[in-house]
């Protein structure tokens, strides 16, 4: 029965080793989730190796190895993470759709607002010396987006600023093509600029999000 069993979700090279985006495993008294990750490790012994890289997430948030699991529960395990419309702070958006930035600035409402900064992440070409014709992102849209909105309500609320968008792309993005693009609006410059730039640090440590290169 789905009950007693618990879904866990992997991701990029994770997946990869297990060969599955998804595998079902076992509930029983005192699961957690560290147990939940030895389960899966034992059945795919290759993940052993990633478990010093790995952070457990539990219902679309990051959760500890020792929480106790529940029926009915979501599981997902993520990888190292690369560097990816209701009103009001934030407004996020993780999925194929081309970005649009004057489309997300006509979503802000300036009123009492002196400054807007944007920032657009674009595929570049050549990346270190190597060509690269396109890149390529998986995500875990729900964790993701509800990731980002907690990065962007906490960004927010330090910077002071009113309004946060962010609009991550996934699947196939060419060379010289907007990937990410993040656009604040705050009273003051310093403010609005600040926010843009501590919001993409942010997203590319934490928001689940991989990319490779083509």
């Amino acid at each position: 029965m789905a009950e007693d069993r618990i879904r866990v979700l992997v991701f990029a090279g994770l997946r990869q080793l297990v060969g599955s985006p998804e595998v079902l495993l076992p509930l029983g008294a005192g699961v957690t989730v560290g147990s939940c990750w030895e389960e899966l490790c034992g059945r795919f012994p290759g993940l052993a190796s990633q478990s010093t890289a790995v952070r457990p997430a539990r219902n679309r948030e990051y959760c500890g190895w020792d929480e106790e699991l529940c029926p009915g529960d979501e599981v997902a395990f993520i990888p190292p993470v690369s560097g990816g419309a209701e009103s009001g702070l934030p407004r996020i958006r993780v999925g194929p759709e081309p970005i649009d930035v004057a489309a997300m600035q006509a979503e802000l409402d300036l009123r009492g607002q002196g400054a807007v900064a944007v920032f657009v992440g674009v595929v570049r070409d050549p990346d270190e010396g190597r060509e690269v014709t396109h890149l390529t992102y998986e995500a875990y849209p729900e964790m993701a987006e509800a990731e980002l909105g907690r990065i962007a309500a906490e960004v927010g609320a330090r910077e002071g600023v009113a309004e946060v968008l962010v609009h991550h792309r996934t699947g196939r993005v060419d060379r010289g093509v907007a990937s990410v693009a993040v656009v604040v609006a705050a009273a003051h410059r310093h403010q609005a600029l600040e926010a843009c730039t501590v919001m993409i640090d942010e997203l590319k440590e934490r928001a689940p999000i991989w990319k490779t290169a083509g």
